[in-house]
């Protein structure tokens, strides 16, 4: 049994999964193997998986949440690494972050290079072991990058298919609790921004922030936050409801954008009847409001 199973989950990526695929053969940690999961492609995926040593598993399309439950319930490995259909690692990625896993450990993640259609950034932050500290704000981990305890995440409960976007910043909060987030501060992967992934960066991006944050974090919050101290709990509930706020915000504006003004001007009003202590709030939502 290998010690790490690197999970893919692929939905219309054919075009990109060799190189995926052809990275994770070109690592020097050797002590993996590769589960593909094809969640309903119509572009015939298999045909790429089957040219390297995968395990290939396809269902009915079902969102990237309930791919990455599956592939936890699936995995053999004791760790689990992801790594999406159109990213890449470092040829080291896997050994530098394996070599570095400590006792206490439930997750070590790493930075990356932003490949955007016209650019590459490199992302350069600074975290400490302390989880919620990655996580509160916004998802700090680069899902491509993360490596998990396999049965820990399954103890906690594992993925949940209705977060189709931000599904690993769910995963990652059920971890937090137990253990340390383990970072390395190199440059492992190469995480691609596409222009498909740009255009539905506005409301659908914001409306599944608001979603995890509402109906998840804060409607179960002794779940997630209950092994912290009080004074603790308090803070996390004050920074989510501003999270809240921003992201009513941002559905607001871009409800604006696409002509919608009604809805932007509900949105609006709710988010300042949250977040009347957030500038950024009181900037989006005014502007509305006075029709700017």
């Amino acid at each position: 049994m290998a010690r790490v199973t690197v999970a893919i989950a692929v939905y219309n990526g054919a075009s990109t999964l060799a190189a995926a695929l052809e990275s994770v053969r070109s690592q020097t940690f050797t002590d993996y193997d590769i589960l593909v999961l094809d969640d309903g492609s119509q572009d015939n995926p298999e045909s790429i998986a089957e040219l390297f040593p995968v395990t290939f598993v396809r269902q009915v399309n079902q969102g990237l949440g309930a791919a990455r439950k599956r592939v936890t319930e699936l995995a053999t490995g004791e760790w689990v690494a992801f790594l999406d259909h159109d990213d890449t690692w470092h040829p080291e990625k896997l050994r530098r972050q394996m070599d570095a896993l400590q006792t206490g450990d439930v997750l070590v993640h790493s930075e990356g290079t932003y490949v955007y259609p016209d650019r590459e950034v490199e992302r350069n932050e600074r975290f400490t072991e302390d989880p919620f500290a990655a996580l509160l704000s916004n998802n700090r981990v680069l899902a491509s990058s993360a490596i998990y305890h396999r049965q820990t995440l399954l103890d906690a409960g594992n993925f949940i298919a209705d977060t189709v976007r931000c599904s690993d910043w769910y995963g990652w909060m059920l971890l937090a609790s137990k253990g340390n987030f383990r970072h390395v501060s190199e440059n492992l992967i190469r995480y691609h921004v596409l222009e498909s992934s740009l255009a539905n960066s506005g409301f659908k991006f914001f409306d599944a922030r608001r979603h995890i944050i509402e109906n998840h974090f804060l409607a179960n919050f002794a779940r997630f936050f209950g092994s912290l101290s009080p004074q603790r709990q308090n803070a996390a509930r004050r920074q989510l409801r501003r999270e809240l706020a921003l992201s009513i915000s941002g559905m607001a504006r871009s409800q604006q954008r696409s002509g919608n003004r009604s809805e932007a001007i509900q949105l609006a009003r709710r988010a300042l009847s949250l977040g009347l202590d957030v500038p950024k709030v009181v900037t989006r939502a005014s502007g509305i409001l006075l029709g700017r």
